[in-house]
């Protein structure tokens, strides 16, 4: 079975952009199986920053991203070639910026390239449960190693992989919106 990507809460990874230094303290992930729809909405982004070329370097990829939501130029990462309709905005809530992701899916195989496993036999989607991703759902049931939901109806988990941040990383974790100049926050 196929592990859930990093793509969920890398937020350049969604686009290709390699060293990715944007990240999300949360992410909660809703699959619509009736629509062949996912929704991802990332919460509390940030970025470790230990040098001035490190604040340089995440307000680029900002920038970048900013760019191609704003022209509606998306360069969307290989990963998400299986997606035929795909779409990302950002919501700002209590002044927290949400990037907003929207994938239709053909087939319930596509999932696979987010991690997620569809069976069938028993209709049902599956996700492995990786400790360290920290995963909440109240729609799944946890069987061994695997997150099941039920293939009939929406479901959603979520994953907070930075939890458990070492000392060393949190000392040097600034949340995205102190980093922004106030123009620049959308």
């Amino acid at each position: 079975m196929e592990q859930i990507t990093i793509l969920f809460f890398a937020l350049g990874s969604f686009f290709g952009i390699e060293d990715g230094r944007i990240a999300a303290d949360r992410t909660v992930i809703t699959v619509f199986p009736e629509n062949n729809e996912i929704e991802i909405i990332q919460e509390g982004l940030f970025a470790i920053i230990h040098t001035e070329n490190d604040s340089k370097a995440v307000l680029e990829q900002w920038d970048k991203i900013l760019d191609m939501n704003k022209n509606r130029n998306t360069k969307w990462s290989q990963e998400l070639a299986v997606f035929p309709v795909k779409s990302f905005g950002f919501k700002t809530i209590e002044n927290t910026i949400r990037p907003h992701f929207i994938l239709n899916y053909s087939k319930e195989e596509d999932l696979r390239a987010l991690g997620i496993w569809y069976d069938s036999e028993n209709n049902q989607f599956s996700i492995n449960n990786i400790p360290q991703y920290n995963i909440k759902t109240e729609s799944g049931i946890l069987t061994g190693n695997y997150w099941d939901f039920n293939g009939d109806s929406s479901f959603s988990f979520t994953i907070e992989p930075f939890l458990e941040m070492p000392e060393d990383f949190q000392n040097f974790k600034i949340q995205l919106e102190k980093l922004l100049p106030e123009n620049k926050k959308e």
